[in-house]
């Protein structure tokens, strides 16, 4: 699968995926990476091609990761250019692509037959039924574990699937040891999630109804509290 990541030069999040996807063995995906600089132009709505890659390799999937707002409304555009099949949009802040414009590109991609999601955050990232979305997310979406447990301590984790960034095999390292009971495993899930540290937005989303930050905390620590496999 040939993947694009579309970044902003400088910033750590997109970054951060990337470099991840690479180190958990996946660095063939990566056909592609165009870093956007700052700042950007007044007249990049109403100009918005002089402002793209002027290289574009076809790819199959298309992330745009940590984009701000004006630069969501080219992946159409980049899409068409690319013959993308499917774009996956995190939204791990709620500036970057709020619901009308989510939906208006949700719109434009369907009208060139590509797919695209738009997890909020990156780390509920699930199949979708597309099939390119459905090879990245079987590795890098909503985490999936396993944990083993020895006369009442965690004694092994296992990462299925992991978050994007990256934060479900470290939190995995840090549970090794601990005392497996509900309150110690939620104390230690949370102190490692903002130890790594999570970079999703700590805005109030008007949709979850709290902080996409928040909400990636309380997957994890659902992740690690459904799957327990107990061998003492």
């Amino acid at each position: 699968m040939r993947v694009c990541a579309l970044v902003m030069k400088g910033d750590v999040y997109g970054r951060r995926i990337v470099e991840n996807i690479c180190k958990r063995g996946f660095a063939h995906w990566m056909h592609w990476v165009h870093e956007f600089e700052f700042p950007l132009s007044t007249d990049l709505l109403d100009i918005p091609e002089k402002y793209l890659p002027k290289s574009t390799p076809e790819c199959d999937l298309i992330l745009s990761l940590g984009l701000p707002s004006d630069l969501q409304y080219t992946l159409p555009i980049i899409a068409k250019k690319t013959k993308a099949k499917a774009v996956i949009v995190p939204i791990d802040n709620p500036n970057w692509i709020r619901p009308g414009l989510r939906r208006q590109i949700q719109k434009e991609l369907a009208e060139i037959s590509v797919a695209s999601t738009f997890p909020k955050p990156f780390c509920s990232l699930e199949e979708t039924g597309n099939n390119y979305i459905d090879i990245f997310a079987k590795h890098f979406g909503r985490p999936k574990i396993e944990v083993e447990t020895r006369k009442g301590l965690i004694s092994g984790v296992q990462v299925k699937r992991g978050a994007p960034c990256g934060s479900t095999w470290f939190i995995a390292e840090r549970l090794i040891g601990i005392e497996n009971s509900q309150q110690r495993v939620r104390e230690e899930v949370a102190k490692a999630h903002h130890a790594y540290p999570c970079l999703a937005s700590m805005i109030i989303d008007s949709e979850l109804g709290d902080t996409v930050l928040h909400k990636s905390q309380y997957i994890i620590r659902e992740a690690v509290e459904e799957k327990k496999k107990v061998r003492e």
